[in-house]
């Protein structure tokens, strides 16, 4: 079915003059949050979708590798024991192999959602630094999106890595005034902190945040206030047909994976969908001021940052819109797919 088949299940339209472009760049299959987002952008008529890139989360594979090094360097170990390396690696991917996971999540997704016109492509395998060719069809897409003549106003929405757009804007610079950037990563100011979408790849954050792009930024103090209990995931999301099933159903088993975890991570019946303000922010009145502008800072290696005085404006978000956010989705969801009361 096509997307806008599937749109007219809402009832309502929107302006050709109040619609933008969408490029949507996520590492899906990182763990159970971007499936949500992914699909509030398909079922967002104001978002003329353009395109999904399926990003790489090659942050836990290359601490696997980090431990194995320093292990190897040690200078005692203990015969037949299990390292921690060894132990951590059985439930992570191994490096190089992210992306091309999030690309067949996203095949999944487009299918159990019964949308077949949204181009899928994949990003870069690696991060930045390790990306020396800059060989990424994710960042050849936005270029081309960027460069077309289009009055529509462009957005890239990146829910994890940075590097695609990092890499694009590289290649093509004259993109930074062809498009508005939004961003869900990176800790809160004025200190920063270490942030996992951040830790896939600083070196690209800094790109950007030299680059003269328009850039939002949702940093974690602000997109986990986006919290759903599994008991709304079952009334609300699941009955959504086989795709609301599906939602469900991998964020139950990843939960479930990484309950082993000490701590107050994962909660014991609740999930952050901190990924879908990629969609809110660009729904919510202007007339709202929820945010403020910040000169980008340089972001250090532990994801801290060290102020920037001379650095260009960023717009970073204090709040958003939790009720807005979530009760948006699961009206799209059951409007599309059934399950309403």
């Amino acid at each position: 079915m096509k997307r806008e088949q599937m749109l007219q299940k809402l009832g309502y339209t929107v302006p050709a003059t109040k619609k933008k472009r969408v490029i949507v760049l996520s590492d899906i299959k990182n763990e159970a949050d971007d499936h949500f987002a992914v699909m509030h952008h398909l079922l967002t008529p104001s978002h003329d979708v353009r395109g999904i890139v399926a990003c790489h989360n090659e942050y836990y594979p290359r601490l696997v590798e980090e431990m194995r090094a320093k292990e190897a360097n040690a200078e005692t170990s203990l015969e037949g024991s299990t390292s921690r390396a060894s132990s951590f690696s059985k439930q992570m991917p191994t490096r190089g192999t992210t992306t091309e996971r999030s690309y067949l999540e996203g095949q999944k997704i487009l299918q159990l959602a019964n949308i077949d016109d949204i181009p899928l492509v994949r990003g870069s395998k690696y991060e930045l630094a390790n990306n020396k060719q800059l060989e990424s069809e994710g960042a050849d897409f936005i270029i081309q999106e960027a460069l077309r003549d289009d009055p529509m106003p462009l957005y890239i929405c990146m829910l994890g890595s940075v590097t695609d757009l990092a890499i694009a804007y590289l290649k093509n610079p004259h993109i930074a005034e062809r498009l508005t950037a939004i961003w869900i990563g990176g800790g809160p100011y004025p200190a920063g902190d270490t942030e996992f979408n951040m830790m896939q790849d600083v070196d690209g954050v800094n790109v950007l945040f030299d680059s003269p792009m328009s850039f939002w930024q949702i940093p974690y103090n602000v997109y986990r206030t986006i919290e759903i209990s599994f008991a709304e995931l079952m009334t609300e999301v699941l009955p959504c047909g086989e795709i609301g099933k599906y939602l469900c159903d991998q964020m139950l088993e990843f939960h479930a994976l990484i309950s082993h975890i000490p701590g107050d991570f994962p909660n014991s019946e609740a999930w952050c969908l901190g990924d879908n303000p990629t969609v809110s922010v660009l729904m919510q009145s202007k007339s709202r001021y929820c945010w403020h502008m910040e000169k980008a800072p340089r972001v250090n290696a532990d994801c801290t940052y060290t102020p920037n005085p001379s650095g260009r404006e960023i717009r970073v978000y204090d709040s958003v819109d939790s009720r807005l956010t979530l009760s948006d989705f699961f009206s799209k969801m059951k409007l599309c797919y059934g399950g309403g009361n």
